[in-house]
């Protein structure tokens, strides 16, 4: 069992924040905050909290106002070549009285060495007296600079006077520089504020909370905004955003990810694509978020989503099967591009994997441990169960701590300064970086955009020598991605990737549910087909006595079913889906399901939630009744839906026993309705053309 002293003064680690022991009480330990905030807590609780750590570096001090602490050589380097030359030529002649030769040594003399009155057969003293006699100082001088050469060397020559260490802030009160840095922690993630306004009161109101009103008076407002700029590295004017990120730097030496073999660690991250996308449909400018997962040990760029703002769990669990699933060729790429230019054994490869032959030069890597922020999505059920299902660690970064994945975190970086600045619908990555043209400028869709970031990784990206990537022994060597994931075959061996053609169900999300004579229900919304016709009065095989239904956020107009007989997977349609119903998501559903509740109507109600739906489907599919909600809805139902069909493409497809339903006019009498194919186009009489002013001739 591991024991710790806590002592008064000491410095310990809480709650991700250091604090000082101001006092012990028996069971109580009295605790004071780099931000000035005081409590008092139980000293077990704070000795069994996971984030105690003992023996703390104290917050960072001022500068002595003797320099002591200072490197001395580097002291001297950096004074004025006169006062250097002044303190070599007096070495110089300590060394003639001691020695009799200015250099010190007697192999080595100046001409017209040694001089007489230092001639090496005198007695020391006689030549310590000739040269203070030459020097214009006493031989108790000359003794003193003797003795300080011999313990400091030539930095105890220098005169100290114009050398003196400045300290802007030594007339300053300590009290007001810890209050300073304690106020700009505290409002550390605030709005920028002026330096001689706001921040200038709230540092003497924390002043005088602390010491009594007007025990600690700040100077004047110019100098205050001067010490602030000394004491503070980022000033609370700064953006905001510089100030945060400043703030999620550790408060201790960075350490490493170490990964030595392809898969070993894979970092996953999401993030704003500084491009707008732009929508023929609609000829509106929606926002895109990227998701990436990139392997540490060969930096190279595994998979890749770009996806309207508001990344799904469905589409992380996606992103682990394109780590796991070669990148298809573009008929338009050149041949250098081809998986089988990696210069790796292909032969031996494809008949591992077939799916190599069309492949592109990509690596394709079976993951061992996934590193993931706090991101909703990321913590979802669909990826913990696509993560037991092929057996993938997972671990997750600290909140708020971009600083524990750095490499995806740089890597966005170079996303933006080597793609997205040089694609129209450039934004820049944060508001003052924008410009006002932006949405005129934006011509792309997401579709274009991911076929160009495609192009990107795989022609560019991976092929470019990266500065983090060094060949062992050759340290001055900079390899690209896909030379060390070559490398990395030839050490760790390639790992058979899953090739299941049902992939893609696996990842969906599982919803138990009763099958019922007219089908099951999912989200007030009634699924069917005909398969479910067996197994109406079967006995559910599962533990839980449901039957699992598989669906896709992205297009609720189908479910799918896994028939336990045949093992194959089966379409169930939205039994009030008709053909004019656009495939929707589940945020356009629960938007339908509220325009319901606003019409007084029950959810339950499949007619009004189908009409409701058809209407805001409607409402979009009409330039003259858009609004912004409208056409960001319409953008991202169409591309979810097109990016769900590309997906399931990707393996077996289910059985599909129903096609969707047709809506059909309603007639009077079926000899009414004609069909147009038995129409005569040329028996038809051309309408008459209307003059405006024919009846005004005249």
């Amino acid at each position: 069992m591991t024991s710790h002293r806590l002592a008064v003064t000491e410095w310990i680690e809480f709650e991700d924040e250091r604090h000082q022991v101001a006092g012990l009480d028996g069971a109580t330990v009295r605790l004071r905050s780099e931000t000035g905030r005081v409590q008092t807590i139980m000293i077990s609780a704070v000795l069994t909290d996971p984030t105690f750590r003992a023996s703390v570096e104290p917050p960072p001090g001022s500068l002595e106002e003797d320099g002591s602490g200072l490197d001395p050589a580097g002291v001297l380097a950096s004074v004025d070549k006169a006062v250097r030359d002044d303190a070599l030529a007096l070495e110089a002649h300590l060394m003639e009285a001691t020695t009799g030769y200015r250099s010190g040594d007697l192999l080595n003399p100046a001409p017209g060495e040694p001089r007489p009155q230092y001639d090496p057969v005198l007695p020391q003293t006689q030549r310590i007296i000739a040269k203070a006699e030459e020097l214009g100082m006493s031989k108790r001088r000359i003794h003193q600079l003797r003795e300080q050469y011999r313990e400091q060397g030539l930095w105890g020559l220098v005169d100290k006077r114009k050398t003196r260490i400045s300290n802007p802030l030594k007339n300053i009160d300590p009290r007001i520089i810890q209050a300073i840095r304690e106020q700009a922690l505290a409002q550390q993630n605030a709005s920028s504020t002026t330096i001689g306004n706001l921040f200038y009161r709230r540092t003497q109101n924390r002043l005088d909370d602390q010491y009594g009103p007007g025990a600690v008076p700040l100077p004047s407002r110019d100098r205050f905004r001067r010490a602030v700029a000394l004491i503070l590295d980022q000033s609370p004017s700064a953006p905001a955003y510089q100030r945060a990120s400043a703030g999620n730097q550790p408060d201790r030496p960075f350490g490493n990810v170490i990964a030595t073999r392809p898969g070993e660690v894979v970092m996953l991250d999401s993030t704003p694509l500084d491009v707008m996308a732009y929508d023929p449909a609609t000829s509106a400018t929606m926002r895109v978020e990227l998701t990436v997962a990139l392997d540490v040990a060969t930096r190279s760029i595994l998979a890749w989503r770009l996806t309207p703002e508001g990344t799904k769990a469905i589409d992380i669990g996606l992103l682990l099967a394109d780590v796991m699933t070669p990148e298809i060729m573009r008929p338009a790429w050149a041949d250098a591009l081809r998986y089988q230019m990696l210069r790796v054994p292909y032969e031996r490869l494809l008949s591992v994997d077939e799916r190599l032959a069309e492949a592109a030069a990509r690596p394709v890597i079976y993951p061992e441990t996934l590193l993931y922020d706090h991101g909703k999505p990321y913590k979802s059920d669909v990826v913990h169960r696509a993560c037991m299902r092929w057996k993938i660690d997972l671990q997750d970064a600290r909140k708020l701590k971009p600083t524990d994945k750095p490499h995806v975190e740089r890597l966005f970086k170079t996303i933006r300064e080597q793609f997205s600045e040089h694609v129209a619908g450039y934004k820049g990555f944060n508001v003052a970086h924008r410009g006002r043209t932006v949405e005129e400028q934006a011509r792309w869709t997401i579709d274009e955009l991911t076929e160009f970031f495609a192009e990107y990784v795989v022609a560019v990206y991976q092929r470019k020598h990266h500065r983090g990537l060094i060949l062992h022994g050759f340290p001055d060597m900079r390899i690209s991605p896909n030379e060390a994931y070559t490398m990395a075959l030839g050490t760790a061996g390639y790992v058979v990737c899953p090739t299941d053609p049902d992939m893609y169900f696996e990842l969906l999300p599982i919803a138990d549910r009763v099958i019922h004579p007219y089908g099951i229900e999912l989200s007030h919304l009634t699924y069917n087909a005909d398969i479910l016709y067996r197994y109406r009065k079967a006995k559910s095989p599962y533990p839980s006595s449901l039957w699992p239904i598989r669906y896709d956020p992205r297009n609720l107009l189908h479910a799918y079913f896994l028939d336990p007989v045949d093992g194959r997977w089966h379409t169930l349609r939205w039994t009030h889906a008709l053909g004019e119903h656009q495939p929707f998501t589940d945020i356009t559903l629960r938007e339908a399901k509220q325009l319901v509740a606003t019409r007084g109507q029950v959810p339950e109600d499949q007619e009004a939630v189908a009409a409701a739906l058809a209407d805001l489907q409607n409402r979009t599919d009409a330039p003259e009744t858009w609004t912004r909600t409208d056409r960001k809805r319409l953008f991202r139902d169409e591309h979810r839906g097109a990016a769900q069909s590309r997906d399931m493409q990707r393996g077996t497809l289910p059985v599909d026993e129903h096609p969707p339903l047709v809506a059909v006019p309603d007639t009077e009498e079926e000899d009414d309705f004609v069909a147009f194919d038995d129409v005569d186009l040329s028996q038809l009489k051309p309408a008459e053309i209307w003059t405006p002013h024919a009846g005004q001739e005249g």
